[in-house]
C-alpha cells in the first residue's frame, strides 16, 4: 500500500508540474530530478520477489559462468517497464542475443536484487552491479541519474561507453541544472572518462571524432525489431477508437512516439487544416505537458501511449508516417527509432527537411514547411501500394535492425580488449 501511495503521489506531482508555465518549469527541471531520484530509491521491494536472485545467487549462478563473455552494465537511466521501449532496451536485448550478458540497472520496476527479462539480460537494483568486475558500463547523454563523478569511479571498476544518443537541449534534458550536469558528463566522456564514445547520428559522430579521434569513436544509429514489427499477433487487439477512425477516411498519416517540445506544432496545424480529406493519428506519451498543442480537429486523433506489445497492430492501419520535428539541432542530430520501425511496417515516411538521418534516405519524403510537406505526404499516400517500393522498405529494415547495430557496438567494445 505505502508503495502505491508513492505511485500516486509521483503522478499526481508530475501532472501538477506540468501545468505549471513553462518558464517556471524550466527553473524547476532540477528540483523535479531531485524528487524523481528520491522517489525511486524509495519505491524499492523490501524482499526479493519469487524467481529474482539475491546479489550472491547471481555471481553463483550467472557471473561465474560468464569468464569468457562481454558483460555489459546500463548505468540507471530509465526504467526496463516504461510504456515507450527507447534504445537501451532494444540494445539490450540484441546484445543478449549475441551472448553478452546484460546488466540493466534500474530504480524502478518492483525490483530488489537481480530479475531475467530477456535472452541474456537482467534488470537489478543492487549494490553487487558496483562489484562486478572487467565490465563494460554504459552512460547515456540523456541521463536523468549520471554524474562525473559517477562516470570517473565506473572507470576504476572498468571500461567506460558514452552513449551520445541526442543534441544535449532543454526541450529534451530539462533546466539549466541538468544541461549543466550533462554538459559536465559529455566533457568528462571526451576528455577521457570514456573508452568509448557511441554516437547515434552523423552530427554527433562528426562532433565526437573532432574531439576524441576514430580509435575512441563509433557510429551507432538507432535501429529496429523487425521481427516484432513483422509478427501477426492474434491476441493483439486496436483501440476501437483507431477503428472508427479509420472507416471515416480513405487516408491516415499515423505517428508514434513522445508527444513533445521538438515536435513542429504550428506547421502539423496548418498541415491538417489544409488536409481535412486526410485523417492524422497521434500516438504516445504526454513528454511535457504538450498533448494541448496538437491540432484540435475532427480529422485528428489522439490516442495516448499505446504499449509496446500492441503498438504494431495500430500502426498497420496507417497508410504513410509522419515525422514532423521541427528545424533546428535536435532534428538535424536525431535518429529516430521510428523511422525504421515505420520501414518495418513498409509505410511511406514523411519528414520535416531538417531531419538529416532520415533524408539521407531517397525512399523518404520532405518538406521544409506546410506546403512542402503536404505535397510530401500526397506522394507518400500514392506510393503506399507500390509493392517494389514497400520491398524497398522492408529492404532497408533488414538492414538497420538492432542486431546489425548490436554487432557493431559490440566489436567495438571487443577491440577495447587488443
Amino acid at each position: 500500500m505505502a508503495n502505491r501511495s508513492r505511485i500516486s503521489v509521483h503522478s499526481l506531482a508530475r501532472r501538477c508540474f506540468w501545468l505549471l508555465p513553462a518558464t517556471l518549469r524550466n527553473r524547476l527541471h532540477g528540483v523535479r530530478h531531485a524528487i524523481v531520484r528520491w522517489l525511486r530509491s524509495r519505491s524499492v521491494r523490501t524482499s526479493i520477489r519469487a524467481g529474482d536472485l539475491t546479489g550472491a545467487e547471481f555471481q553463483s549462478q550467472v557471473l561465474s559462468a560468464a569468464s569468457d563473455r562481454l558483460i555489459i552494465i546500463f548505468e540507471a537511466n530509465v526504467d526496463w517497464g516504461i510504456t515507450l521501449f527507447q534504445r537501451p532496451h532494444h540494445m539490450a536485448m540484441a546484445l543478449g542475443r549475441l551472448n553478452c550478458l546484460v546488466v540493466f540497472r534500474t530504480m524502478g520496476d518492483d525490483v530488489l536484487g537481480f530479475r531475467q527479462v530477456a535472452e541474456n539480460v537482467w534488470i537489478a537494483n543492487d549494490a553487487g552491479v558496483n562489484a562486478i568486475p572487467d565490465a563494460v558500463r554504459c552512460f547515456y547523454s540523456t541521463s536523468l541519474l549520471a554524474t562525473r563523478e559517477a562516470m570517473a569511479a565506473a572507470r576504476t571498476r572498468g571500461r567506460v561507453v558514452y552513449e551520445y544518443i541526442d543534441h544535449i537541449d532543454a526541450s529534451i534534458s530539462g533546466g539549466k541544472g541538468a544541461i549543466r550536469r550533462l554538459l559536465d558528463l559529455k566533457a568528462a566522456a571526451f576528455e577521457g572518462e570514456a573508452d568509448v564514445i557511441v554516437s547515434s547520428a552523423t552530427a554527433l559522430h562528426k562532433e565526437a571524432l573532432a574531439e576524441c579521434g576514430d580509435k575512441r569513436c563509433v557510429c551507432v544509429p538507432n535501429g529496429v525489431d523487425v521481427a516484432h514489427y513483422r509478427a501477426a499477433r492474434q491476441d493483439v487487439s486496436v483501440p476501437p477508437a483507431l477503428t472508427q477512425f479509420r472507416g471515416r477516411y480513405k487516408h491516415i498519416v499515423g505517428y508514434f512516439g513522445a508527444i513533445a517540445p521538438w515536435l513542429w506544432y504550428e506547421v502539423v496545424e496548418q498541415v491538417c487544416a489544409d488536409m481535412p480529406d486526410v485523417g492524422f493519428v497521434f500516438i504516445g506519451p504526454d513528454y511535457s505537458g504538450c498533448v494541448p498543442l496538437l491540432p484540435q480537429r475532427a480529422n485528428v486523433l489522439y490516442l495516448g501511449p499505446v504499449n509496446y506489445a500492441q503498438l504494431p497492430a495500430s500502426a498497420r492501419l496507417f497508410d504513410a508516417c509522419f515525422i514532423p520535428f521541427k528545424p533546428g539541432d535536435v532534428a538535424r542530430s536525431t535518429s529516430p527509432l521510428k523511422l525504421y520501425e515505420y520501414f518495418a511496417l513498409k509505410k511511406p515516411v514523411v519528414v520535416t527537411a531538417d531531419m538529416n538521418e532520415c533524408t539521407v534516405y531517397p525512399e523518404v519524403f520532405s518538406g521544409g514547411g506546410a506546403a512542402e510537406l503536404i505535397a510530401a505526404i500526397r506522394l507518400a499516400l500514392g506510393a503506399c501500394n507500390d509493392q517494389a517500393y514497400r520491398e524497398r522498405l522492408r529492404t532497408l529494415a533488414d538492414q538497420n535492425s538492432w542486431d546489425v547495430r548490436a554487432a557493431v557496438y559490440a566489436e567495438k567494445l571487443q577491440s577495447l580488449q587488443n
